[in-house]
C-alpha cells in the first residue's frame, strides 16, 4: 500500500490539491497516464480570486455527431458526450468545494448589524395624569470573531477534506476508465458481430452452391428428392442464421451508441480491424503487473486517501472536547431620537478574548469520536477489499490475454483444415464418388471455423482491453508494457 502512495511522500497533500481534478478530463491521447498527471487539475478559465484547490476545470461541452468510426473517435466522443463525465466532473467540484468550506476556519468571521426600533413609554402621576415619550433606537455594530486555538480541529477537519477530495478525483479517474472500458468492449462486440455477418454471409454463398449442385444432380436424376429436402433445410437454417446475427449486430450498435451518450439510432460504420493482428508475448511476468496495478489503479489509491481521511476526522472529533481561544473584537454605534430630537449618539467597541471549555453535552462528542473510529475501521477494510479485488481483476486478466493469443493460431489452423475439407466434400459430391451428408457437415465445420477466427481475434482485442482496464489505464491503446 506504500507504493500505491508514493506520491504522497514527494509533495506536500497541500501542494497536490490543486493540481487534481480536470486532469481525467484532458483525454485527447490514449497513452499509457502517469499517476501524477492523472490527477492534475488545470485552472477555470477566466476564474480568479479562489484557492488552487476550487480552481477545476469547467465540464465538457455535449457534441453530437452522426457516425464514427474508430475506437479512439469513440473514446472522445463519449469522454465529451457521456453524462458520466459531467456527472463525475460536479462530484468532483462539490468535494472542491469542500474543502474550501474547510479552510473557511482559518479565516475571521465578520458580521455588521443593524437594528433599528421604535417604542412609547407611559407614566401616570399621582394626579392620574398620563405623560410619556416617544423613542427610535438605531444601532450598528461590527462584529469581528477569528479562533486562535482549538487543539487541532481546525487542521484535522482541514486535512480530512484534502484526503477526501484527492480520493474523489481518483474515483473520478476511475469512473471515466470505466466508461472507456464500457465503450470499449461495446466497440469489440459490434465489430464481432459485423464480421460474424460476414462469415454467415459467406456461409450462406456456399450453402446456395451445394443447393444448386443438388438442384442440378436431380434434373440429371443424380440425386433424390430427399437430398433436394436435406439441402433446402440447411439453406433456410443458414438465411435463419444471417438474420439473427444482423439482429444482434442492430442490439449491439444501439449499445455503442448508448455507451458513447449518442441516440441509440446513430449510423455507425466500424472501420475494420488490420489484417495482422498486434499480438505479442507479454513483456512483464504477473507478479510485476499485480505491483503496477496496486501502485497505479487509482481506486485503490483512492481507497487508502479515505482511510486517512478517515482518520484525520477520529482527531477533529476528539479536538471538540478540548477548550478552544477566540479573539473577539466589536466596534458600534447606538442614536437615540426622543421626541424627534436625535443626539450624538453613543460609541461602544471592545477588545477580549473568548475561552470556550465544553462541559457536558450529552456525551456527544464521546458517541462522535466512537462514530469517526468505526468509520475509519470500515474504510481501511474497504480498501483492503479493494487490493484484494485489484489482484483478482490483474490475475484473471492476464491469463485471459494469454489464452487468447495462444487460440488465434489454432482457429486459423482449424479453418484451413475446415476449408479444405469442405473443397474436398464438395468436389467428391459434384463427382458422384461423395454423399450430400457428408459436405453438409463440411460445410458446417468450415461455417463454425470462421466464427471461432473471428470470436479468438476479437477475444484478444477485448482481454487487453481488460488487462489495461486491471492495470489502471484508461485506454487498451495504452498497452501494457
Amino acid at each position: 500500500m506504500n507504493s500505491g502512495l508514493k506520491y504522497f511522500s514527494r509533495c506536500s497533500v497541500a501542494n497536490v490539491i490543486g493540481l487534481l481534478a480536470g486532469a481525467c478530463l484532458s483525454l485527447a491521447c490514449y497513452g499509457q497516464p502517469e499517476l501524477e498527471q492523472d490527477i492534475t487539475v488545470a485552472p477555470r478559465p477566466g476564474v480568479t480570486g479562489q484557492s488552487p484547490a476550487l480552481q477545476l476545470a469547467p465540464p465538457p461541452q455535449v457534441t453530437r455527431s452522426p457516425s464514427f468510426r474508430t475506437l479512439a473517435e469513440m473514446i472522445d466522443l463519449a469522454l465529451r458526450n457521456n453524462p458520466t463525465t459531467r456527472q463525475a466532473w460536479a462530484v468532483a467540484n462539490a468535494q472542491a468545494a469542500a474543502l474550501g468550506i474547510a479552510e473557511a476556519e482559518y479565516y475571521p468571521a465578520v458580521d455588521a448589524n443593524l437594528s433599528l426600533t421604535r417604542g412609547k413609554t407611559s407614566i401616570n402621576n399621582a394626579s392620574g395624569v398620563t405623560s410619556g415619550n416617544t423613542q427610535t433606537r438605531l444601532a450598528s455594530s461590527i462584529n469581528l470573531s477569528y479562533l486562535l486555538f482549538d487543539f487541532g480541529a481546525r487542521a484535522a477537519a482541514t486535512e480530512a477534506a484534502k484526503y477526501d477530495l484527492i480520493a474523489v478525483n481518483l474515483a473520478q479517474n476511475r469512473v471515466l476508465q470505466d466508461m472507456v472500458f464500457e465503450v470499449e468492449q461495446a466497440y469489440y462486440q459490434l465489430l464481432t458481430a459485423t464480421q460474424t455477418i460476414g462469415a454467415a454471409q459467406e456461409t450462406l454463398k456456399s450453402v446456395q452452391v451445394s443447393m444448386d449442385v443438388v438442384n442440378a444432380r436431380r434434373e440429371a436424376g443424380l440425386a433424390t428428392i430427399g437430398e433436394v429436402y436435406q439441402a433446402e433445410t440447411v439453406l433456410a437454417q443458414a438465411r435463419l442464421q444471417l438474420r439473427r446475427v444482423q439482429g444482434e449486430a442492430s442490439k449491439l450498435r444501439g449499445a455503442l451508441c448508448n455507451a458513447a451518450g449518442l441516440p441509440v439510432n446513430t449510423p455507425l460504420e466500424l472501420a475494420p480491424p488490420p489484417e495482422k493482428l498486434p499480438t505479442r508475448e507479454m513483456r512483464l511476468t504477473i507478479d510485476q503487473y499485480l505491483d503496477k496495478a496496486k501502485a497505479e489503479r487509482p481506486d485503490l489509491i483512492a481507497a487508502e486517501a479515505q482511510a486517512r481521511a478517515a482518520k484525520e476526522n477520529i482527531n477533529a472529533a476528539s479536538a471538540q472536547g478540548y477548550p478552544s481561544l477566540e479573539l473577539a473584537i466589536n466596534g458600534g454605534k447606538i442614536y437615540n431620537n426622543v421626541q424627534d430630537d436625535f443626539n450624538n449618539g453613543s460609541s461602544s467597541n471592545s477588545i477580549g478574548l473568548n475561552l470556550r471549555v465544553p462541559l457536558f453535552h450529552g456525551f456527544r462528542t464521546t458517541h462522535t469520536i466512537k462514530q469517526a473510529q468505526a468509520r475509519a475501521a470500515q474504510l481501511d477494510a474497504a480498501r483492503d477489499r479493494a487490493a484484494l479485488q485489484v489482484e483478482l481483476d490483474v490475475w484473471q486478466a492476464y491469463f485471459d490475454l494469454d489464452t487468447a493469443e495462444a487460440s488465434i493460431a489454432s482457429a486459423h489452423a482449424l479453418l484451413r483444415s475446415a476449408r479444405l475439407s469442405r473443397e474436398v466434400a464438395q468436389d467428391r459430391y459434384q463427382a458422384g464418388v461423395g454423399n450430400l451428408p457428408d459436405l453438409l457437415l463440411a460445410q458446417a465445420n468450415e461455417a463454425n471455423a470462421r466464427i471461432e477466427v473471428i470470436q479468438s481475434e476479437m477475444g484478444w482485442y477485448m482481454s487487453l482491453s481488460q488487462l489495461t482496464h486491471a492495470l489502471g489505464y484508461f485506454s487498451s491503446t495504452a498497452e501494457p508494457k
